[in-house]
Protein backbone atom coordinates (compact mmCIF):
# COMPACT_ATOMS: atom_id res chain seq x y z
CA UNK A 1 0.00 0.00 0.00
CA UNK A 2 0.89 3.18 -0.54
CA UNK A 3 0.23 6.02 2.11
CA UNK A 4 -0.15 9.55 0.39
CA UNK A 5 0.24 12.72 3.31
CA UNK A 6 -1.50 14.35 2.23
CA UNK A 7 -3.99 15.82 0.21
CA UNK A 8 -5.06 19.21 0.96
CA UNK A 9 -4.11 21.13 -1.98
CA UNK A 10 -5.98 20.56 -5.15
CA UNK A 11 -2.82 19.86 -7.14
CA UNK A 12 -1.58 17.43 -4.46
CA UNK A 13 -5.60 15.62 -4.97
CA UNK A 14 -4.94 15.18 -8.90
CA UNK A 15 -1.52 13.95 -8.56
CA UNK A 16 -2.64 11.46 -6.09
CA UNK A 17 -5.81 10.50 -7.86
CA UNK A 18 -3.85 9.87 -10.15
CA UNK A 19 -1.64 8.12 -8.66
CA UNK A 20 -4.89 5.80 -6.97
CA UNK A 21 -6.13 5.14 -10.36
CA UNK A 22 -3.08 3.41 -11.68
CA UNK A 23 -1.08 2.27 -8.71
CA UNK A 24 -2.97 -0.44 -6.66
CA UNK A 25 -4.18 0.45 -3.19
CA UNK A 26 -3.50 4.25 -2.07
CA UNK A 27 -4.47 5.45 1.28
CA UNK A 28 -4.84 9.45 0.96
CA UNK A 29 -4.63 10.90 4.31
CA UNK A 30 -5.90 15.10 4.59
CA UNK A 31 -5.92 17.07 7.54
CA UNK A 32 -9.46 17.35 9.31
CA UNK A 33 -10.70 19.39 12.48
CA UNK A 34 -13.33 16.65 12.76
CA UNK A 35 -12.33 13.05 14.65
CA UNK A 36 -10.45 10.82 12.65
CA UNK A 37 -12.59 8.12 10.36
CA UNK A 38 -12.37 6.84 6.74
CA UNK A 39 -13.91 9.00 4.14
CA UNK A 40 -15.44 7.37 0.89
CA UNK A 41 -12.67 3.92 2.12
CA UNK A 42 -9.69 5.79 0.35
CA UNK A 43 -9.19 9.32 2.38
CA UNK A 44 -8.19 8.43 5.84
CA UNK A 45 -9.15 12.30 7.71
CA UNK A 46 -6.79 12.99 10.57
CA UNK A 47 -7.69 15.50 13.14
CA UNK A 48 -3.67 16.93 13.76
CA UNK A 49 -2.83 17.92 17.36
CA UNK A 50 -1.95 21.10 17.75
CA UNK A 51 2.10 21.75 16.97
CA UNK A 52 1.40 18.92 14.86
CA UNK A 53 4.10 20.67 12.21
CA UNK A 54 5.89 22.83 14.67
CA UNK A 55 7.88 22.01 17.95
CA UNK A 56 5.44 19.33 18.68
CA UNK A 57 5.94 17.27 15.14
CA UNK A 58 8.42 14.77 16.94
CA UNK A 59 5.26 13.70 19.02
CA UNK A 60 2.50 14.07 16.29
CA UNK A 61 4.62 12.57 13.50
CA UNK A 62 4.79 8.89 14.89
CA UNK A 63 1.34 9.12 16.11
CA UNK A 64 0.12 9.47 12.20
CA UNK A 65 2.07 6.54 11.54
CA UNK A 66 1.00 4.79 13.90
CA UNK A 67 -2.65 5.95 13.17
CA UNK A 68 -2.08 4.50 9.30
CA UNK A 69 -1.00 0.70 10.88
CA UNK A 70 -3.98 0.58 12.81
CA UNK A 71 -6.61 1.42 10.52
CA UNK A 72 -4.83 -0.48 7.42
CA UNK A 73 -1.77 -2.68 7.95
CA UNK A 74 1.77 -2.36 6.27
CA UNK A 75 2.62 0.65 4.25
CA UNK A 76 4.94 -0.39 1.05
CA UNK A 77 5.76 3.19 0.19
CA UNK A 78 5.03 6.73 2.25
CA UNK A 79 4.82 9.77 0.34
CA UNK A 80 5.28 13.02 1.90
CA UNK A 81 4.53 16.56 0.36
CA UNK A 82 6.26 19.10 2.64
CA UNK A 83 9.20 19.11 4.98
CA UNK A 84 6.74 19.31 8.08
CA UNK A 85 7.01 15.82 7.50
CA UNK A 86 10.63 15.17 8.18
CA UNK A 87 10.13 13.46 11.44
CA UNK A 88 7.33 11.20 10.02
CA UNK A 89 9.65 10.40 7.19
CA UNK A 90 12.33 9.12 9.97
CA UNK A 91 10.34 7.17 11.63
CA UNK A 92 8.52 5.54 8.16
CA UNK A 93 12.26 4.67 6.70
CA UNK A 94 12.81 1.95 9.09
CA UNK A 95 10.12 0.17 7.96
CA UNK A 96 8.54 1.43 4.28
CA UNK A 97 10.00 3.21 1.28
CA UNK A 98 9.99 7.03 1.35
CA UNK A 99 9.11 9.15 -1.65
CA UNK A 100 9.30 12.98 -1.21
CA UNK A 101 7.11 14.98 -3.77
CA UNK A 102 7.50 18.91 -3.68
CA UNK A 103 4.71 20.28 -5.20
CA UNK A 104 6.08 23.90 -4.43
CA UNK A 105 9.14 26.42 -3.22
CA UNK A 106 7.85 25.95 0.53
CA UNK A 107 10.40 28.75 1.39
CA UNK A 108 8.50 31.11 -0.30
CA UNK A 109 5.11 30.53 1.83
CA UNK A 110 4.17 33.15 4.02
CA UNK A 111 4.69 32.25 8.03
CA UNK A 112 7.07 29.37 7.13
CA UNK A 113 10.27 30.05 8.19
CA UNK A 114 12.70 29.77 4.83
CA UNK A 115 16.04 28.49 6.73
CA UNK A 116 13.98 25.70 8.23
CA UNK A 117 12.25 24.76 5.11
CA UNK A 118 15.01 24.32 3.40
CA UNK A 119 17.24 22.77 6.34
CA UNK A 120 14.49 20.15 6.58
CA UNK A 121 13.89 19.51 2.88
CA UNK A 122 17.65 18.97 2.27
CA UNK A 123 16.98 15.95 5.19
CA UNK A 124 14.09 14.90 3.82
CA UNK A 125 15.71 14.49 0.42
CA UNK A 126 18.43 12.37 1.66
CA UNK A 127 16.25 10.35 3.28
CA UNK A 128 14.26 9.97 0.60
CA UNK A 129 14.53 6.63 -1.91
CA UNK A 130 13.17 9.35 -4.34
CA UNK A 131 12.30 13.29 -4.71
CA UNK A 132 9.77 14.60 -7.45
CA UNK A 133 9.72 17.62 -7.58
CA UNK A 134 6.83 19.97 -9.72
CA UNK A 135 9.23 22.18 -11.73
CA UNK A 136 13.28 21.33 -13.18
CA UNK A 137 14.08 24.70 -11.01
CA UNK A 138 12.61 23.31 -8.32
CA UNK A 139 14.82 19.87 -8.79
CA UNK A 140 18.00 21.80 -9.92
CA UNK A 141 18.36 24.05 -6.42
CA UNK A 142 17.50 20.92 -4.32
CA UNK A 143 20.41 19.08 -6.84
CA UNK A 144 22.92 21.71 -6.40
CA UNK A 145 22.29 23.01 -2.64
CA UNK A 146 21.79 20.05 -1.12
CA UNK A 147 24.34 17.31 -2.77
CA UNK A 148 21.93 15.17 -3.86
CA UNK A 149 22.31 11.90 -6.52
CA UNK A 150 20.44 13.58 -9.28
CA UNK A 151 19.78 9.74 -10.10
CA UNK A 152 17.33 10.15 -7.02
CA UNK A 153 15.35 12.79 -8.45
CA UNK A 154 13.01 12.93 -10.99
CA UNK A 155 10.49 16.05 -12.19
CA UNK A 156 6.84 15.59 -12.48
CA UNK A 157 4.98 18.92 -13.50
CA UNK A 158 1.58 19.52 -12.53
CA UNK A 159 -0.80 18.86 -15.13
CA UNK A 160 -4.32 19.44 -16.58
CA UNK A 161 -7.50 17.59 -16.29
CA UNK A 162 -9.75 15.67 -19.84
CA UNK A 163 -12.55 18.13 -19.28
CA UNK A 164 -10.43 21.02 -20.23
CA UNK A 165 -9.77 19.92 -23.69
CA UNK A 166 -13.90 18.43 -24.36
CA UNK A 167 -15.61 20.94 -26.26
CA UNK A 168 -16.94 24.24 -24.85
CA UNK A 169 -20.03 26.25 -24.56
CA UNK A 170 -18.91 29.65 -26.52
CA UNK A 171 -18.71 32.72 -25.00
CA UNK A 172 -22.39 33.26 -25.98
CA UNK A 173 -23.57 30.55 -23.12
CA UNK A 174 -21.58 32.79 -20.75
CA UNK A 175 -23.64 36.27 -20.41
CA UNK A 176 -21.08 38.17 -18.64
CA UNK A 177 -18.42 37.49 -22.14
CA UNK A 178 -20.77 37.23 -24.39
CA UNK A 179 -20.99 41.14 -24.08
CA UNK A 180 -17.44 42.26 -24.14
CA UNK A 181 -15.83 43.34 -27.40
CA UNK A 182 -13.28 41.14 -29.13
CA UNK A 183 -10.72 39.70 -29.33
CA UNK A 184 -11.08 38.90 -25.51
CA UNK A 185 -7.80 38.32 -23.86
CA UNK A 186 -7.98 36.52 -20.64
CA UNK A 187 -6.25 35.51 -16.99
CA UNK A 188 -7.96 33.13 -14.86
CA UNK A 189 -6.56 32.80 -11.28
CA UNK A 190 -5.91 35.17 -7.88
CA UNK A 191 -5.49 38.20 -8.18
CA UNK A 192 -2.63 38.97 -5.86
CA UNK A 193 1.20 40.31 -5.01
CA UNK A 194 2.61 37.21 -7.62
CA UNK A 195 0.47 39.13 -10.16
CA UNK A 196 2.28 41.39 -12.94
CA UNK A 197 -0.47 44.08 -12.37
CA UNK A 198 1.60 46.37 -15.00
CA UNK A 199 1.49 43.77 -17.75
CA UNK A 200 -2.00 43.63 -17.63
CA UNK A 201 -2.51 47.60 -18.08
CA UNK A 202 0.21 47.01 -21.06
CA UNK A 203 -2.00 44.32 -22.63
CA UNK A 204 -5.04 46.19 -22.42
CA UNK A 205 -3.81 49.39 -23.53
CA UNK A 206 -2.64 47.89 -27.05
CA UNK A 207 -5.74 48.65 -29.80
CA UNK A 208 -5.79 45.72 -31.05
CA UNK A 209 -7.32 44.24 -27.59
CA UNK A 210 -11.24 44.16 -27.45
CA UNK A 211 -11.23 43.29 -23.94
CA UNK A 212 -9.22 41.87 -20.80
CA UNK A 213 -11.32 39.38 -18.72
CA UNK A 214 -9.76 38.83 -15.50
CA UNK A 215 -11.82 36.02 -14.27
CA UNK A 216 -11.43 35.51 -10.13
CA UNK A 217 -10.80 37.19 -6.93
CA UNK A 218 -8.86 39.96 -5.63
CA UNK A 219 -6.97 39.32 -2.58
CA UNK A 220 -7.73 41.53 -0.05
CA UNK A 221 -3.95 42.22 0.63
CA UNK A 222 -3.86 43.85 -3.22
CA UNK A 223 -6.66 46.38 -2.37
CA UNK A 224 -5.12 50.31 -2.05
CA UNK A 225 -2.54 49.04 -5.11
CA UNK A 226 -2.45 52.46 -7.41
CA UNK A 227 -2.07 50.17 -10.46
CA UNK A 228 -4.88 47.92 -9.44
CA UNK A 229 -7.06 50.92 -9.64
CA UNK A 230 -6.05 51.59 -12.35
CA UNK A 231 -7.23 48.92 -14.30
CA UNK A 232 -10.37 49.09 -12.13
CA UNK A 233 -10.89 52.23 -14.26
CA UNK A 234 -10.30 50.92 -17.75
CA UNK A 235 -13.53 50.03 -19.58
CA UNK A 236 -11.59 47.65 -21.72
CA UNK A 237 -11.09 45.87 -18.42
CA UNK A 238 -13.64 43.64 -16.93
CA UNK A 239 -13.17 41.80 -13.32
CA UNK A 240 -16.05 38.84 -13.57
CA UNK A 241 -14.74 37.73 -9.82
CA UNK A 242 -14.20 34.23 -8.35
CA UNK A 243 -16.39 31.49 -10.44
CA UNK A 244 -16.70 27.71 -9.12
CA UNK A 245 -14.02 25.59 -10.15
CA UNK A 246 -16.29 23.31 -11.90
CA UNK A 247 -16.77 26.12 -14.14
CA UNK A 248 -13.55 26.96 -15.07
CA UNK A 249 -13.00 24.90 -18.30
CA UNK A 250 -15.92 26.91 -19.79
CA UNK A 251 -14.58 30.05 -18.77
CA UNK A 252 -11.37 29.81 -19.99
CA UNK A 253 -12.13 28.58 -23.07
CA UNK A 254 -14.21 31.80 -23.53
CA UNK A 255 -10.76 33.17 -23.82
CA UNK A 256 -9.41 34.10 -27.52
CA UNK A 257 -5.99 34.41 -26.10
CA UNK A 258 -5.05 33.68 -22.75
CA UNK A 259 -2.84 35.75 -20.01
CA UNK A 260 -0.54 34.28 -17.65
CA UNK A 261 0.78 37.56 -16.01
CA UNK A 262 3.56 36.18 -12.95
CA UNK A 263 5.37 39.37 -11.86
CA UNK A 264 9.32 38.68 -11.03
CA UNK A 265 9.56 36.61 -7.84
CA UNK A 266 11.34 33.55 -6.46
CA UNK A 267 7.83 31.67 -5.77
CA UNK A 268 6.87 32.06 -9.52
CA UNK A 269 10.59 31.43 -10.68
CA UNK A 270 10.15 27.74 -9.12
CA UNK A 271 6.54 27.20 -9.35
CA UNK A 272 4.30 24.34 -11.64
CA UNK A 273 1.02 26.76 -12.97
CA UNK A 274 -2.17 24.61 -13.53
CA UNK A 275 -3.48 27.14 -15.37
CA UNK A 276 -0.94 26.91 -18.02
CA UNK A 277 -1.99 23.25 -18.51
CA UNK A 278 -5.47 24.10 -18.10
CA UNK A 279 -5.32 26.58 -21.47
CA UNK A 280 -2.43 24.29 -23.37
CA UNK A 281 -5.65 22.14 -23.16
CA UNK A 282 -7.87 24.60 -24.16
CA UNK A 283 -5.85 24.81 -27.21
CA UNK A 284 -6.10 28.84 -27.35
CA UNK A 285 -3.09 30.83 -27.94
CA UNK A 286 -1.33 32.06 -24.48
CA UNK A 287 0.75 35.20 -23.93
CA UNK A 288 2.80 35.22 -20.91
CA UNK A 289 5.87 37.06 -18.69
CA UNK A 290 8.80 35.15 -18.58
CA UNK A 291 9.09 35.06 -14.88
CA UNK A 292 8.31 31.34 -14.10
CA UNK A 293 10.84 28.72 -15.48
CA UNK A 294 8.39 26.48 -17.06
CA UNK A 295 6.67 28.78 -18.77
CA UNK A 296 9.48 30.70 -20.39
CA UNK A 297 10.81 27.28 -21.62
CA UNK A 298 8.11 26.07 -23.57
CA UNK A 299 7.76 26.46 -27.35
CA UNK A 300 4.35 26.65 -27.50
CA UNK A 301 3.92 29.50 -25.38
CA UNK A 302 4.45 33.37 -25.87
CA UNK A 303 6.83 34.87 -23.15
CA UNK A 304 8.27 38.74 -23.02
CA UNK A 305 8.39 41.20 -20.39
CA UNK A 306 6.03 44.30 -20.84
CA UNK A 307 8.22 45.95 -23.45
CA UNK A 308 7.59 42.90 -25.82
CA UNK A 309 3.64 42.93 -25.33
CA UNK A 310 2.86 44.58 -28.40
CA UNK A 311 4.82 41.77 -30.10
CA UNK A 312 3.28 39.09 -28.26
CA UNK A 313 -0.29 40.23 -29.13
CA UNK A 314 0.62 40.43 -32.83
CA UNK A 315 2.12 37.08 -32.68
CA UNK A 316 -1.09 36.06 -30.54
CA UNK A 317 -3.62 37.07 -33.15
CA UNK A 318 -1.90 35.17 -35.65
CA UNK A 319 -2.46 32.04 -34.48
CA UNK A 320 -5.39 32.54 -33.29
CA UNK A 321 -7.08 33.24 -36.79
CA UNK A 322 -5.40 29.77 -37.62
CA UNK A 323 -7.88 27.82 -35.00
CA UNK A 324 -6.98 26.00 -31.76
CA UNK A 325 -4.37 23.63 -31.31
CA UNK A 326 -4.96 21.36 -28.15
CA UNK A 327 -1.73 20.14 -26.07
CA UNK A 328 -3.30 18.00 -23.57
CA UNK A 329 -0.90 16.57 -20.16
CA UNK A 330 -2.90 14.95 -17.79
CA UNK A 331 -2.21 13.88 -14.63
CA UNK A 332 -3.06 10.59 -15.22
CA UNK A 333 0.21 11.16 -17.86
CA UNK A 334 2.59 12.12 -15.25
CA UNK A 335 1.80 9.38 -13.38
CA UNK A 336 2.08 7.07 -17.00
CA UNK A 337 5.72 8.64 -17.32
CA UNK A 338 6.90 8.29 -13.71
CA UNK A 339 5.71 4.34 -13.76
CA UNK A 340 7.83 4.30 -17.28
CA UNK A 341 10.87 5.92 -15.44
CA UNK A 342 13.64 3.36 -14.23
CA UNK A 343 13.96 5.73 -11.55
CA UNK A 344 10.30 5.88 -10.05
CA UNK A 345 9.05 2.60 -11.51
CA UNK A 346 9.19 0.17 -9.20
CA UNK A 347 7.78 2.65 -6.35
CA UNK A 348 4.79 3.32 -8.23
CA UNK A 349 3.75 -0.31 -9.92
CA UNK A 350 1.08 -0.14 -12.55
Amino acid sequence: MIAFFDVNTIWRRKFADALRRTAGEVLLVAPSSGVSDLIESDTLSIRLIRGWAGPMAWLAMPWLIQLIERSRGGVATVVVTTPHYLPLARRAARRSTVVYYCSDDYRSYAGWNAARMARDEAALCRIATLSIFVSEALRARAVAEYSLDAAKTQVSANATEPRFAEPQPRPDAIAELAALAGPVFGAAGVLNTRIDLEFLAAVAADPRVGSLALVGPVEAALEGDPTLARLRADPKIHFLGAKPHAEMPQWMAAFDVAVIPYAATPFNHFCSPMRLYDHLAIGQPIIATPYCDQVAKRGDVLTGDIVAVPGLIAAALDTHAKGRTPRIETWDDRIDALQKSPVAAFLFPQ
